[in-house]
């Protein structure tokens, strides 16, 4: 699957709408963390953010195979994963210091 330089865009801003719910996750392990056991809340927070990621750009580039009518083979859902988290590796430290900053 070729990824063209809209589809970076696109993962780009799926990245930014993961990012956002930052506080919402926040609120939400805050009211219930009396009864979870977590070590870290930055990085379950961070966990949540990379699935979040994960889920829909995966869910994109699938939907974008489809309508595209591409072939699916490994290699190329592995080409579109790898791209995929190339973006997200690249933005590690910003969604960190999100993360601390709430």
């Amino acid at each position: 699957m070729e990824i063209t330089g809209e589809d970076r865009i696109e993962l780009e801003n799926l990245l930014k709408i993961a990012t956002s719910q930052i506080p919402k996750y926040f609120n939400v392990i805050n009211s219930v963390k009396k009864n979870w056991q977590i070590k870290d809340i930055n990085e379950f927070i961070f966990g949540m953010v990379f699935e979040k990621y994960i889920h829909e750009s995966g869910q994109y580039l699938s939907n974008k195979g489809i309508d595209e009518n591409q072939p699916n083979s490994i290699e190329s859902t592995m080409e579109a994963y790898n791209t995929g988290i190339e973006i997200f590796s690249d933005k590690v430290l910003d969604i960190k210091r999100q993360i601390q900053e709430n």
